[in-house]
């Protein structure tokens, strides 16, 4: 009956390792069966083109016919857009009776340029630079620049546009006249 007893165990403890070595395959099967796989998880943000001004007028006051007159404080030009730089084109809309010129001012013809500066003292003046028209003229680092410019303004950046104005040489229109003046942002 040892003998047998010994058999016994003999076998029991062969078929506990043959279970354990069986198992263990199992577990290596499987962890070798494993497979992975990739998404691939696709977004377009769109960025926003914005600008605000600090104020929606100036005023240049009262000037004698061929005057010319520096704004006294600027406009502060904001992008607030989205997160993208923002070049600015500038244009003008005419009021009635008087039409803009880009070389000098005349009879019932005046001039109003603009600049981007830090301070007024940071102009150089000048028609070819600066003169605003009636179509959209993008600014560039020479086009209405001071010592900043309108071009790739980065997202949340500043800029002060200064005015200067040539009044007509004659005039027949004695009233305040408005003249609108569009700042259009693009990305870039």
């Amino acid at each position: 009956m040892k003998r047998e007893d010994g058999i016994m165990r003999k076998q029991r403890f062969i078929v506990g390792i043959l279970g354990v070595v069986f198992l263990s395959g199992f577990v290596l099967l499987s962890a070798q069966a494993a497979q992975t796989e990739t998404i691939a998880v696709k977004v377009t943000v769109s960025p926003s083109i914005s600008i605000s001004v600090s104020s929606s007028s100036i005023s240049l006051g009262l000037l004698s016919a061929g005057a010319t007159k520096v704004s006294t404080s600027a406009i502060t030009v904001t992008n607030n857009g989205t997160g993208v730089n923002e070049t600015y084109s500038l244009s003008l809309t005419n009021p009635t009776g008087w039409t803009a010129s880009q070389t000098a001012a005349g009879a019932e013809i005046y001039a109003l340029c603009a600049a981007f500066s830090n301070v007024d003292t940071g102009i150089v003046w000048g028609m070819t630079n600066h003169a605003l028209s009636t179509i959209p003229v993008a600014c560039s680092t020479t086009k209405f620049a001071g010592d900043q410019n309108g071009v790739a303004v980065a997202y949340n950046a500043t800029r002060k546009l200064w005015f200067q104005f040539k009044a007509p040489t004659s005039t027949v229109v004695n009233t305040e006249q408005n003249i609108s003046v569009v700042i259009t942002a693009q990305a870039g």
